[in-house]
């Protein structure tokens, strides 16, 4: 429901944020104007201008908040989960986003990069950190499934970890053209079973360690 007339909307930073957000991923940065932000939240502009001076201020605090909302929720679904169970979640988080009716939005930070990068330095540093975030996480997953003997060991948990990164944010991009979901759970199942551990492999593999040591 709009404002009456002659009241002008309560400034909530949180929920302008997410509005900006949407133009922002509808439209990209450069085609989206301040007149389409006041638009979409409703806001005046002397509203706006008091908490951000320009439209990239607004943008960066749009992505910013993206990614950490991003990152947080990656490290709660890890908490409680084994490391094969916390590998699973991730991938079938991606899944279920990437084949659901917004999936066809792909992923904010990929849209910045795509639309910013190269010539960004401030962007890259965001997409940068964002990205490495995401990495050690599926690092650190992989590093407790190793110590637990439920991950391959012949391989570097780094490595893994970027190899499985790029097929998520691949999946991001693919869910562009909404895929079926079961074609995603089975590449899910993939990737599960290249990390999981094949006890003749890494009892190969440590007999050769110890024999060139």
């Amino acid at each position: 429901m709009k404002s009456p007339v002659g009241r002008p909307r309560e400034f909530d930073p949180e929920t302008f944020l997410n509005t900006a957000l949407e133009c922002f991923w509808q439209k990209g940065y450069r085609a989206t104007s301040m007149s389409d932000l006041m638009k979409a939240s409703g806001l005046a502009s002397a509203s706006i201008y008091k908490l951000y001076p320009d439209k990239r201020a607004i943008y960066l605090a749009a992505l910013q908040q993206y990614m950490d909302e991003g990152i947080a929720r990656g490290a709660k679904r890890d908490e409680d989960l084994s490391p094969e169970a916390a590998l699973r979640e991730t991938l079938e988080f991606v899944a279920l986003l990437s084949s659901s009716p917004g999936g066809d939005k792909g992923c904010f930070t990929i849209a910045a990069a795509s639309e910013l990068l190269p010539g960004d330095e401030e962007i890259k540093r965001k997409v940068d950190h964002k990205f490495k975030s995401i990495i050690n996480q599926l690092e650190s997953i992989l590093c407790k499934g190793q110590a637990q003997q439920c991950f391959r060991r012949d391989e570097s948990p780094r490595v893994m970890a970027i190899s499985i990164f790029m097929m998520l944010e691949g999946m991001r991009v693919y869910g562009k053209i909404q895929p079926d979901i079961d074609d995603l759970k089975k590449c899910n199942e993939f990737i599960v079973r290249s990390v999981l551990l094949n006890r003749n492999v890494d009892e190969e593999a440590s007999s050769k360690r110890h024999q060139h040591g």
